[in-house]
């Protein structure tokens, strides 16, 4: 079979859930190859492994922490000309775009960005995406070169297989150019952990707009985000657009609503 990139984000040690997607939608199209722009250790080889992964190419280079997105996709588009792949997947976001679109003009290939869905095709990957605010839903192909595609977290569920093999790693050693080193990383600062996933990793968020009325009151927001799985919907405006894509619906004031809301919740959960 033909391989299918995937490039591998972590969060320290761990593999984030978006990759475990990405390598579970690179089955449908391929054999799942996993990128890591860092050391492959074990237990980070047998995580990807466990969803799929039949091969893992690393690269330790230093400038990989040194500077930003220029690097790592230098790494990616040299392990792509290595394997000639079906595609290439990353994860959407601020930095995964940008590495997409480095590799795709380096390579003089097609890219599509934000994809909701990935399936095979007759001429290769078919991207989904959600466009004009999610009003419409379009299918797209990329016609020349490596398929570049960025999918958006929440795509799929990552589903492990069945009989993990243990994969061979490879270390990739590339000769960075003077313009993937032309940005350098000065500092850096651990995002403060809340406890709840990250916004891009989150299938459910539960929002709150100039109506709670202040940074205080939404305290309320964070007590129902713990508290239900459900969409409801709290508006004073019986027509508000929200309602309609709400699986329930309440009309009144959500300071009055939301105690009322959680408490009933929280009975009911024992």
């Amino acid at each position: 079979m033909t391989a299918v990139l995937v490039l591998v984000e972590r969060d320290g040690a761990s593999v984030r859930k978006p990759t475990l997607e990405l390598l579970t939608i690179a089955r449908r199209l391929g054999e799942p190859v996993a990128v890591v722009c860092g050391p492959a250790e074990p237990a980070l080889t047998e995580v990807l492994a466990r969803y799929g992964a039949t091969a893992v190419y690393a690269c330790t280079a230093a400038e990989l922490d040194e500077h930003g997105a220029g690097p790592k996709a230098e790494v990616l588009a040299e392990v792509v000309r290595q394997t000639a792949p079906a595609a290439v997947l990353i994860t959407s976001g601020a930095e995964g775009k940008e590495i997409a679109a480095r590799i795709a003009v380096g390579l003089g290939s097609g890219i599509i960005t934000d994809a909701v869905d990935v399936q095979p095709g007759s001429d290769g990957p078919v991207a989904t995406q959600s466009v004009f605010a999610g009003s419409w839903t379009v299918q797209s192909q990329v016609r020349r070169g490596t398929p570049v595609l960025t999918v958006r977290p929440n795509a799929a569920r990552p589903e492990p297989v069945d009989t993990p093999t243990e994969p061979a790693v490879e270390q990739v050693a590339v000769v960075f150019s003077d313009a993937a080193r032309g940005a350098r990383v000065v500092s850096r600062r651990p995002k403060a952990k809340t406890g709840r996933p990250d916004i891009t990793d989150a299938a459910i968020v539960v929002t709150g707009g100039r109506g709670v009325g202040s940074a205080e009151a939404f305290t309320l927001i964070e007590a129902l985000a713990d508290a239900t799985r459900t969409i409801v919907a709290i508006n004073k405006d019986p027509k508000a657009p929200i309602f309609q894509i709400a699986d329930f619906g309440v009309v009144g004031d959500l300071h009055a609503i939301l105690p009322a809301l959680i408490n009933e919740i929280e009975k009911r959960k024992g």
